[in-house]
């Protein structure tokens, strides 16, 4: 063999050894996300918080990085809310008023706006060890970038309360974070438990409530299109996939453990029953008008951009460990998106 063809021969092992070894590399490091479809657990009478004990113990042995809730960012708030559309009216006043009114107040007393305010956390958040100084600092920083989770997470961690005192932080401000860490949904009693033992310094926002808005603001028809033919919805509710959802929340309340509600609301099963009970409906209903397949196409596009939102906060995290806690009903759309991007790698609640 000519010493031509040996060096061509050496050169293309070395770039196949190469190729080998980086596709490994890829592989090892994709970024690892699980979607923990949830019920919404101020729904569920009874519920306590330590329901999730179990739960917990078995989401802190995956060590994530990350945890999302399903809340709308602050920017996208901000940016509906300056369209001036009164059909986004329930977004802006219910949605996000509190938060409104909580950032415009503080933003007023630091003298900066959400940007600058956003900035300013985030650079609070690159120190490797914060003081309770600073974590006041920076609760009033996220407040004004109507970032309240995260700022009810570093109220948890403030050892002493005496550092308030002279902060920008009124007594009213602090109640109201009090009563988000208290209050008994899947956000307070699940994300922000999560947060905190994993010793994580803020919750990542990644909801995107539009749909509704924009179904009724360009289709106003349809609500009377749904009055007019809810007899083919009536039994929804008696879908054997709801049925044993119920029995299992029964029967999880009274032994004060909800991990086998969560095991079922994440599995296959649950996922392709859900979803033939309660959104292939809107592909079948034929409404005349066609809303009904107007009000599937902006679900669809709402777990797209719930998706976005996630591949987004994934952008900061690479090759880390993203948990997503969000209603059960979005989680196979938003695993079926999420499966075609190369880079991610989907965990299972097992």
């Amino acid at each position: 063999m000519s010493m031509k063809l040996l060096t061509n021969l050496y050169i293309a092992i070395l770039l196949l050894l190469c190729s080998i070894n980086l596709n490994g590399q890829i592989a090892s490091e994709k970024t690892k996300v699980l979607i923990l479809g949830t019920p919404h657990l101020n729904q569920i009478p009874n519920f306590q918080p330590k329901m999730l004990d179990n739960l917990v113990i078995k989401l802190d042995s995956l060590k994530f990085d990350a945890v999302c809730i399903e809340n709308m960012p602050g920017e996208l708030l901000y940016d509906i809310e300056s369209r001036e559309d009164s059909a986004y009216t329930y977004i802006v006043e219910h949605i996000a008023g509190l938060r409104f009114a909580l950032a415009d107040s503080m933003q007023v007393n630091l003298g900066i706006g959400f940007v600058e305010s956003e900035k300013n956390a985030k650079d609070l958040l690159k120190k490797e060890t914060l003081a309770d100084a600073d974590r006041v600092q920076l609760i009033e920083y996220l407040i004004a970038s109507t970032d309240i989770y995260s700022a009810t997470l570093q109220y948890k961690l403030i050892k002493e309360k005496s550092t308030f005192d002279g902060s920008n932080i009124s007594q009213y401000t602090m109640a109201v974070i009090e009563k988000y860490g208290d209050d008994l949904n899947e956000i307070s009693s699940l994300a922000l438990r999560l947060a905190s033992n994993q010793n994580l310094q803020k919750l990542e926002y990644i909801d995107n409530l539009q749909d509704e808005s924009f179904l009724y603001k360009h289709f106003p028809n349809f609500t009377e299109d749904f009055t007019d033919n809810q007899e083919l919805f009536k039994d929804i509710g008696n879908s054997p996939v709801f049925l044993k959802f119920n029995e299992l929340i029964t029967s999880g309340i009274t032994d004060e453990d909800l991990l086998d509600v969560y095991l079922f609301m994440n599995s296959e099963e649950y996922m392709i029953q859900d979803y033939e009970a309660q959104h292939v409906i809107w592909l079948n209903s034929n409404f005349e008008s066609g809303t009904d397949r107007a009000r599937y196409s902006l679900w669809e596009m709402r777990n797209i951009q719930i998706t976005a939102n996630i591949l987004k906060t994934c952008a900061f995290y690479p090759g880390k460990n993203v948990i997503v806690i969000i209603g059960a009903s979005h989680k196979s759309f938003i695993e079926k998106y999420l499966k075609q991007v190369p880079d991610i790698e989907l965990l299972e609640l097992k």
